[in-house]
């Protein structure tokens, strides 16, 4: 197996990619994740167990999971015109994410950033898969530095026999 993580650093990266709204803008990373499964069976992903951590100078670690397509889109545009720098409510919001401000604009994030997920738990035999995953660090891209993506809970489909635990260092990616 072979996994490989391409973070997203500048805004111009996310402009070619995302177009005119972008995580980027929300403080939200776009990890770009490569799986290459070189085994004769299906592997299969417990997306749930999927994570980010990284350590600031002097601080513990922190571990946060994915956001959704449809959570990064909420930020991205329900945040527009707001103080990005402002400290943020508590996530999850109790009851949920208000579904306000839907129109073309949310459509058309919400299109581009589910289509370049990685929408997958299962990895073919002998394939290929890559897709983004978006992490809210809150502006923060100085801290990936001393990050790593991990991706923890891997199996064989067939007779669920475990894998190795996979982690990336984002270090290189951001020197």
């Amino acid at each position: 197996m072979l996994v490989a993580a391409n973070p997203y650093l500048s805004d111009n990266q996310y402009k070619d990619k995302f177009g005119k709204h972008t995580p980027y803008d929300a403080g939200i990373l776009a990890l770009e994740i490569y799986i290459r499964n070189e085994n004769d069976k299906p592997i299969r992903i417990n997306p749930d167990t999927i994570s980010l951590r990284f350590a600031a100078p002097g601080e513990s670690a922190q571990k946060i999971g994915p956001l959704s397509p449809e959570e990064v889109t909420n930020r991205v545009l329900l945040r527009k015109g707001k103080d990005t720098k402002a400290p943020r409510l508590p996530v999850p919001l109790p009851g949920g994410i208000p579904k306000t401000g839907r129109g073309k604009d949310w459509d058309e994030l919400y299109g581009v950033l589910r289509s370049a997920s990685l929408s997958t738990d299962v990895l073919p035999p002998n394939a290929t898969v890559q897709g983004f995953l978006y992490f809210d660090i809150d502006h923060h891209y100085e801290r990936l530095s001393t990050a790593r993506f991990e991706l923890p809970d891997l199996a064989f489909m067939l007779d669920n026999k475990a894998l190795f635990f996979f982690e990336v260092d984002l270090a290189p990616a951001v020197h």
